[in-house]
């Protein structure tokens, strides 16, 4: 069964891209906790990070870190911190989290999430590509 990323992937449902080659993608969050979070998503549909082929897990880590980098420029921020997932939707993918205040913990800020437009989420995106 196809996953809502892999759908996405596909371009059936629309997505702000950030970054795409052949082993992962960078999306926007539709649904982000901090404004500019994104996701780094493997092509392949795996739902467990340790399933990925070592080839592709080191790769997405490499992207990880490239989009986090230009996260924290385009952003100004404290730091950008990361979360591996792939319950809720069984499709591995690591969410770039671009702190912008220590006040908070990760836990505390993730469980604020709430739907962007796609125009704000395009303005961030731009963000992003223009410190890559």
């Amino acid at each position: 069964m196809s996953t809502i990323f892999s759908k996405i992937i596909d371009r059936e449902i629309p997505a702000q891209f950030v970054y795409e080659d052949d082993v992962c993608v960078v999306l926007m969050d539709k649904f982000p906790a901090v404004a500019g979070q994104t996701l780094v998503v493997p092509k392949k549909e795996v739902n467990y990070l340790f399933d990925l082929p070592e080839r592709d897990y080191v790769h997405l880590f490499a992207i990880t870190k490239k989009i986090a980098v230009a996260s924290d420029k385009a952003f100004d921020t404290v730091r950008s911190c990361l979360a591996v997932e792939g319950f809720e939707v069984p499709h591995v993918h690591i969410k770039i989290y671009p702190m912008v205040s220590a006040d908070e913990s990760l836990g505390e800020v993730m469980v604020r999430q709430t739907e962007k437009s796609d125009e704000e989420l395009e303005v961030n995106a731009e963000k992003i590509k223009a410190e890559l």
